[in-house]
């Protein structure tokens, strides 16, 4: 009989634990449910932050952060981001497309009290016109590389590559129908995004005179090029040409007086993001002027934040590789890669009569 009370104990005692039991997994189901459900997803280029700076981002808001890296430009396919990403950081033209499809969600000021610290230069932008969906980081331009050793001072202009017979052979320009048609709308004085047939006629015409002068036009890689010391000039970024200058002390980089085109590191909010409260935090917090300054220099590229540019040193302020002269940036244009049919159509005609002239 006594075996039989202990056997019943022990049974009720065995549906007690395993009541608890179910109720524990139940309760850290839904807790686990309500943390994925409240996580905030940000992806960016992979050490673009700093750790510390990362840090304090994460504490910026109050939900946990995922934060996820990208290496390459092609492993950035927003498509396989949409669902998931609150926060986007990445170079304009790659989520350009997203912008125009209105992927990306419609920024509030309101909720952004830093954005008063960006360069009024980049509030205007041809990629997100009225600067609506995203923020700019970081930037830099295309410019041009050269031996110094050719040069008793820096070839300032992009005459020496497109208006000149003086370096005949000796000049490398890009492959790029498209960017080189805009350069040379630049050279003659015209907005690089211009539309009017008549400018880029001239520019067209400017390209097939001197393709003579330039060494395996269309199909040369002007980095390589320049290294080899088989051309004394080139077009390049100046992201490149920092990295081009490691491996060669002799080789230096310019922006041209004329002006040229611009790339942005912006950061945006996904449409389909549950935390676009939080992800305007996120972004206001990433335009602290001790965060902005850090990210410029961890990167070396220029800031678009003012309060960064203030505090950073003297000598990275002046490195004419990061940031032109005052006046030729205000001739720097960012550009759409995102065209009208008949504008495209034009383009790739002029490109092919360029290459078969």
């Amino acid at each position: 009989m006594n075996n039989v009370k202990i056997i019943g104990s022990n049974i009720n005692l065995l549906k007690l634990l395993s009541g608890l039991i179910l109720i524990s997994l139940i309760f850290w189901s839904v807790k686990s449910h309500a943390q994925e459900e409240v996580s905030f997803s940000v992806i960016m280029p992979e050490e673009y932050i700093e750790k510390r700076d990362l840090s304090k981002l994460d504490k910026s808001i109050n939900i946990p952060v995922k934060t996820s890296f990208y290496s390459k430009d092609e492993e950035l396919d927003f498509a396989n981001y949409e669902e998931t990403t609150d926060v986007i950081i990445a170079r304009n033209y790659l989520v350009e497309e997203a912008i125009y499809e209105e992927k990306m969600a419609e920024l509030d000021n309101s909720l952004i009290t830093n954005i008063g610290y960006i360069n009024p230069h980049f509030l205007k932008s041809n990629y997100d016109d009225g600067r609506k969906y995203s923020v700019p980081l970081t930037w830099g331009g295309i410019g041009i590389l050269y031996r110094k050793d050719k040069f008793d001072n820096p070839p300032a202009t992009w005459r020496w590559l497109l208006d000149s017979d003086k370096y005949s052979g000796r000049v490398a320009l890009i492959n790029d129908g498209r960017t080189l048609i805009q350069i040379a709308l630049k050279y003659i004085g015209i907005s690089a995004n211009s539309n009017d047939p008549s400018w880029i006629n001239q520019a067209e015409g400017l390209l097939k005179r001197q393709k003579e002068h330039i060494k395996n036009f269309g199909n040369s890689d002007g980095i390589a090029l320049i290294l080899a010391d088989e051309v004394d000039l080139a077009i390049a970024t100046n992201e490149e040409a920092l990295e081009v200058i490691e491996k060669d002390k002799n080789i230096g980089f310019v922006y041209p007086r004329e002006g040229s085109l611009i790339w942005q590191d912006i950061i945006c909010i996904s449409a389909k993001s549950n935390n676009k409260e939080s992800a305007h935090y996120y972004i206001n917090a990433i335009l602290d002027a001790e965060i902005g300054r850090n990210i410029a220099t961890n990167n070396q590229l220029a800031t678009a934040n003012q309060m960064s540019f203030e505090i950073l040193k003297d000598s990275y302020k002046s490195d004419p590789r990061i940031f032109p002269d005052a006046q030729i940036f205000e001739r720097y244009e960012d550009t759409s890669i995102i065209m009208d049919f008949d504008y495209e159509m034009m383009i790739d005609e002029m490109w092919d009569n360029i290459l078969d002239s």
